[in-house]
């Protein structure tokens, strides 16, 4: 009998690997935005769900959710896709896509961004993580990207989102040089040839100060 391939990748050693450095890094910028009721999209083990308590963690694959609580990073698991988020409208303060929309086909890259503004409660918060085409990394394995594993554009990323009614406020780039044992550090700020670019949103035209005061360590200025 011939297997039928799973298109879940297998991720066997993404435990081990989220605890070099270029990984680590990514923790303390994105953990200083993520406030309230917090849903993880594509969790996997749950390093970022650990940030909060309050987190909702979903993965497309089971395993990786079990092991999360195994871990204690996950409290609460939900098997599922981010293209059709099982959650009511405007229930979540923070919502966490990271290492998400490479793996978005491109023609479901719409109804995802729609249903991540969905379950987002205005004044909420969006960290939303591209792998950038313009990294090194990103070029010099260009002949594996494909409609399931892809780069997207960040600029092309904010235009989509600001049409939702996102407001962009901050840039985190991870992985400089593109390569991750080269200065893998994470930076605020927009690296075009980084590895990982995230960039920070706020749902609705009018959002809170005192979020962003508190995240940036200083007042926003129009």
């Amino acid at each position: 009998m011939t297997s039928i391939p799973s298109k879940v990748p297998d991720y066997g050693n993404w435990e081990f690997v989220t605890l070099k450095p270029f990984y680590q890094y990514q923790l303390p910028l994105i953990g200083k935005w993520v406030r309230g009721t917090v849903l993880d999209i594509g969790s996997n083990v749950g390093r970022f769900s650990a940030l909060s308590h309050s987190t909702i963690s979903l993965d497309i694959d089971k395993r990786y959710l079990v092991r999360g609580i195994e871990l204690g990073n996950i409290s609460e698991a939900v098997v599922g896709s981010g293209i059709a988020l099982s959650f009511k409208s405007e229930r979540f303060d923070t919502v966490l896509a990271i290492g998400v929309t490479e793996h978005i086909p491109p023609t479901l890259m719409g109804g995802f961004l729609d249903e991540l503004t969905r379950v987002t409660k205005q004044g909420g918060t969006l960290l939303v993580q591209t792998a950038s085409p313009f990294a090194v990394f990103s070029l010099s394995r260009i002949r594996i990207w494909s409609d399931y594993l892809h780069p997207y554009s960040p600029f092309r990323m904010r235009r989509e989102l600001r049409r939702r009614g996102w407001h962009h406020v901050a840039w985190i780039s991870s992985g400089l040089v593109g390569v991750t044992p080269i200065l893998p550090y994470s930076v605020n700020g927009f690296v075009p040839w980084a590895v990982g670019i995230t960039q920070v949103l706020l749902r609705g035209g009018r959002y809170s100060r005192e979020k962003l005061s508190s995240a940036d360590g200083g007042p926003l200025k129009d």
